[in-house]
């Protein structure tokens, strides 16, 4: 995916992207992030990332419904998702506190 980051973002590059991606509302966390190349722009750095996202998605989720998913966010675009894989709930996130 390609990520735009402003050259006024507090921390490194890295964290920057972290941060655009942590604000989209699908994403429940960021498990890793690949810097793979990067364009100076004006206003901001324009970087292509590869990332390990965990995503709010349904059990039968797919790669094209995670991709139009992206599809509003600022400042990211040309998500391409290589895999996709469900896990349990961690119940540290609160999620299974429940089933009590």
């Amino acid at each position: 995916m390609t990520v735009a980051v402003s050259r006024s973002a507090p921390g490194d590059l890295a964290a920057g992207v972290e941060t655009k991606l942590r604000r989209i509302d699908a994403v429940r966390g960021v498990e890793s992030v690949d810097l793979r190349g990067i364009r100076p722009g004006l206003n901001d750095l324009t970087v292509d990332v590869e990332a390990t996202l965990a995503v709010d998605a349904d059990g039968d989720a797919d790669a094209t419904a995670l991709e139009a998913a992206f599809d509003d966010a600022f400042g990211v675009s040309d998500v391409s998702v290589a895999a996709v894989r469900s896990v349990p709930p961690d119940p540290a996130d609160g999620a299974a506190a429940d089933a009590l």
